[in-house]
Parts: structure tokens; sequence; C-alpha cells
């Protein structure tokens, strides 16, 4: 007579793996009726990870701090820019009556273009300074970073800036109504020396790399 084959829920059946061991208790009940089985996990395998500590940093290798220096003459370097944008068309604008009434026969007709005139070439210095300001700026903001390479273009920039703010000084002298521009020309080559003078200072030179 064979003998009929073992209820294979008749045990624990133990599943291995590395991490732990699951047993499977399904409970046997009379009649071939097999419940649910009941899982339970005796130890759950945990990952641990571990990460050489990292090594402290020295103080002398964390970057220098920024100095005022440098913040100063970044601002000085922006506002002597945005100044020197309005020197040629404040000295043309102020002196526009002489520009478009040298000629005393002229007609009513002329004196609107002349006005027109010297006021778009006003806008168009403008334009131009404005184009020629726009290095200052860039570079400028640049330097905050403590780039070497900045201030030596700025510093070259501040030379080229400088004579023909001295040359437009003398223009602006020589017109008719010569304070407003002459004024703005005194201080942006006051900044400009202000700003070259404070990027070259003692604290500035150890933060500049």
């Amino acid at each position: 007579m064979t003998q009929p084959p073992q209820d294979p829920w008749a045990g624990d059946v133990q599943w291995q793996n590395p991490a732990g061991s699951y047993p499977v208790a399904p409970q046997h009940q009379p009649g071939g009726h097999y419940p649910g089985g009941q899982y339970q996990v005796n130890q759950v395998g945990q990952a641990s990870f571990s990460m050489a500590p990292l090594s402290p940093v020295l103080p002398q290798e964390l970057p220098p701090e920024r100095p005022p220096t440098i913040t100063a003459a970044m601002w000085i370097w922006i506002a002597g820019a945005v100044l020197s944008v309005a020197v040629l068309p404040v000295m043309l604008l102020t002196n526009a009556d002489f520009f478009y009434a040298q000629d005393s026969l002229a007609t009513e007709r002329d004196r609107t273009a002349g006005e027109f005139g010297v006021r778009a070439l006003a806008l168009m210095s403008g334009f131009g300074m404005l184009v020629a300001a726009a290095p200052y700026i860039a570079f400028a903001v640049v330097l905050r970073n403590g780039q070497s390479w900045a201030r030596i273009l700025l510093t070259i920039l501040a030379v080229l800036g400088f004579i023909s703010t001295v040359v437009i000084l003398f223009f602006a002298l020589s017109a008719r109504v010569w304070q407003p521009a002459t004024a703005i020309s005194v201080v942006v080559l006051g900044l400009t020396v202000a700003a070259v003078v404070l990027q070259f200072l003692p604290p500035s030179n150890r933060f500049v790399r």
C-alpha cells in the first residue's frame, strides 16, 4: 500500500538567506483546509554603511574673507561708470541754446531743426558713453570675487578713462555753461583714482588671487 503524500504544510518550512531565517508556519486543519499561513520574521537583516570621517578644514585652507576695500572699490567703479555716461549729454544739453543760436538770421524752423540735432547728438553720445562704461561695471563685479585679471584690466581702463575724462573736462571748461559737465568730470576723475587705490591696498592684495 502506498503512503499518502506528505502534506508540505505539515511542518515549519524555513527559507534561509544571508540576512536571516524566515519560517513559514501555517496551521493545518483536518479536512484539507489550509487557512492563510502565519509568517514570522525572526531576524531582519540590517545593512550598516560606514564612511570614513572627513578630515577637518584648516583655517588657512578657507578662502579669505572679502575685505571692505574690495567692496568699496567695486561700488566706486560702478558709480564712476554711471556718472561718466552723463558727462557729454549734460554738456551738450546745457549749451543747446548756444549751439543753435549762432546764426542770428536763422529762421524758427532752422532753430527747431538745430534743437532736434543737439538732442539727437546728446542721445547718441550718451549711448556711446554707456557702451564704454559697460566693461567697467562688468569687471568691477568680477573684482568682487577676487580675480586678479579683472583688477589688471580695470587699471588699464582707468588710465584710458582718466585721459578721456580730462579731454572732456577741457571741452566742458570752454563751453558757455561749463559748471554741470565740469563738476561731473571732476567727480568721475576722483572716483577713478579712489577705486584704483582701494583695489591695491594690502587687504585687497591678500584677497585678490
